[in-house]
């Protein structure tokens, strides 16, 4: 049975090109949407805009497939990206970011929904207080036993 024709829908948090949905469906048509709701909500540095549109001209030059950006409402653009393209289904990276779900439960209606689970890096589920006592926890499972950083640094090794 052939599987439905499907887009991808890339946001903030699965701008890699590792990306689940992405690697599912490296064939798919691909958007990722300035989402103006969300922008005008929330106040987002411009570099940090930058960075991402960068990221995703990344995708969009290690694919064959077309990926495209968008200014606008992410559902408005998605429902008229997947109706252009003619698709049932629409493949998306899970997010924490509520805008998400209420995207994706606005869109279940008229395609099919298929999320992807984010690839986790650690196996650390404590909420995160303190970067360094964070990092403290998880520094032999994410770096597999291997030392990032050789050496230390003494208040008598000062260099200059």
């Amino acid at each position: 049975m052939l599987e439905p024709k499907t887009v991808v829908w890339l946001h903030g948090d699965s701008l890699r090109a590792t990306d689940p949905a992405l690697e599912e469906h490296p064939d798919a048509p691909a958007l990722f949407v300035f989402d103006q709701p969300f922008l005008e909500r929330v106040q987002v540095a411009f570099p940090r805009l930058a960075f991402m549109y960068q990221g995703v001209r990344d995708i969009a030059a290690a694919r064959t497939a077309l990926t495209e950006i968008r200014v606008g409402d992410a559902l408005t653009e998605m429902r008229d990206f997947a109706r252009a393209h003619g698709v049932k289904r629409i493949a998306a990276t899970q997010t924490v970011s509520q805008r998400f779900d209420g995207v994706m439960d606005a869109l279940e209606g008229e395609f099919e929904i298929v999320v992807y689970e984010q690839e986790r890096l650690t196996s650390y589920n404590r909420r995160v207080k303190k970067f360094f006592g964070f990092w403290k926890d998880v520094e032999a499972e994410v770096t597999q036993g291997e030392t990032l950083f050789s050496g230390s640094r003494s208040s008598g090794d000062r260099r200059g």
